[in-house]
Order: structure tokens, then sequence, then C-alpha cells
């Protein structure tokens, strides 16, 4: 298996920077955008990226499985498993707004080994496999020594406009507001996710997000010494909420986001 992850590593990360050029050299051009529902977009390039990325995937191993944002809408699976969000961010490239990414994750069983997230605006590429620590552009990377709330950056992405948890996710966020010194929200959850690996936000949450979103970033924080974990008792890739925080956060984020005497999120889950 170790092997595998390192290899696996590195391929995700050639293929990870291969879509980032893609990305590159379509920016400023006028792109058709495909509104799949309120607030959730995509475009001809998100669909071409996924398109060319499966193909380098099949060819280089055939037997593994494959799950992307745009042409599956399965769940993960046992087994070796590809997840690909081409373009975390679409709403922001499509409207040039420069924050958004490239995230790519092999899962064994459900759980990453392997894991590549990179920003095409910035050249920062987070790669990690498991067991084998976390990197930003080659350098080791580690979560954030913050040690309380009040001291820490937050950061979030909002739900979808009509989605059932929104009320709750308001009253989070509320609770957040008042009490970190920040919440920071760029629209791309992966890159949230490698931010809070790299040391640059203390703890995370999110509603309505899918496995393509967290695969890449849930191996990178875990490598990097955080913690990822569930507000509804799932497993990470069959939620729909889910947290992250360092280790000297990550009880009194819980308590935060979930407070015991009115619970709205279930059981924990790391």
């Amino acid at each position: 298996m170790t092997d595998l992850a390192r290899h696996a590593r590195d391929f995700a990360q050639d293929l990870a920077l291969e879509a980032a050029r893609m990305i590159q050299q379509a920016a400023g051009q006028q792109h058709a955008i495909e509104l799949k529902s309120a607030g959730d977009w995509c475009s001809a390039l998100d669909r071409r990226i996924e398109d060319h990325l499966k193909a380098r995937i099949a060819q280089a191993y055939p037997e593994h499985g494959f799950l992307g944002e745009e042409s599956a809408k399965t769940q993960v699976s046992d087994g070796l498993l590809w997840v690909i969000d081409p373009i975390d961010g679409s709403m922001n490239f499509l409207r040039g707004y420069p924050q958004f990414s490239v995230s790519i994750a092999l899962l064994s069983d459900g759980e990453p080994i392997a894991a590549c997230i990179v920003d095409p605006c910035r050249q920062e590429v987070f790669s990690a496999a498991v067991n084998q620590g976390a990197t930003l552009n080659g350098s080791p990377m580690q979560v954030a020594a913050t040690d309380h709330l009040q001291l820490a950056v937050a950061a979030t992405v909002f739900p979808k406009p009509r989605a059932a948890s929104l009320p709750d996710y308001l009253t989070q966020f509320g609770r957040a507001v008042s009490t970190v010194a920040g919440v920071r929200r760029s629209g791309s959850m992966a890159l949230e996710l490698a931010y809070l690996a790299a040391g640059r936000v203390d703890v995370f949450w999110s509603h309505d997000m899918g496995s393509w979103d967290a695969a890449a970033g849930v191996l990178l924080i875990r490598e990097a010494g955080g913690q990822v974990f569930t507000l509804d008792g799932l497993v990470w890739h069959a939620s729909r909420r889910i947290a992250a925080a360092t280790p000297q956060l990550i009880h009194s984020w819980l308590e935060l986001l979930c407070p015991k005497e009115n619970p709205p999120c279930g059981q924990l889950s790391i």
C-alpha cells in the first residue's frame, strides 16, 4: 500500500498540474454556463478536464474506479477509486474570481491514500500520501498550534441557496462569527481544507458538500496533524456535514457547532 500511495500521489500531482494548465489556457475566454441547481455552476471546461483526467487514469490504472463531480452521481464504493473535482469553485472561475482549484484523490475502501490539490492562480501544489506526510510545493505542512477558539481563524463554504440545512448552518455561522477571531469563505472547499492543513486557518465546517469536494482535503489534514469529523454521525464520504480542526481545538469547535443543550447535528464521527 505504501508504494501504491506514493506512486498515486505523484500521478495525482501530474494530473492536477495538467488540469491547472488547461484552466490557465482557458482563462479570460467566454464559457457557456450550465446551471445545475441554484448556486451550482459548471461549464464545458469542467467536463472537458474531467474527461481528460478520466482517460489518463484509465490508461495508467485500468483496474481502478472513477468518481467525478460532473460525470457520475454514484457513491463512494469499496476497492480503489479515484475521486475528482476538475474545478472546485467553478462559479469563481467563470466570474474571474481567482480562488478555485483542482482536487484529485485515490481512495482505498472509502479512505483516501493519495491526494493532490492545485491552485492554478497561485501556483501552489498541496500533496499527501497516507502515512507519509503532506507537503506544499514540496515542503512539509503542519496544522497550526492555535489552542483557543478566540484566536482561531475559521473557514467555511456556504450551503446552496435552497439547501434544507441552511437554517442550521446559519445558526452555527452566528455562533462562529461571535466567537472566533475571523471567518473566511473563498468558494473552494478543497482550498479551505488545504489551508487548514497548511496552518493558514484553524477550523472548518460545511454543509451539503459532495465527496469530491472533500476527498483530497481529508487526507491533507490528517497527514498534517489535524482531524476531520462529521456532524451527523456518518462516515465522511457519506456525510453532508463535514468539519475539521487542529487537535487542540477539536473539542471546543465541536461544542460550538453542536452545543449540548441543543444539539442540531448528531453524533461525532472522527
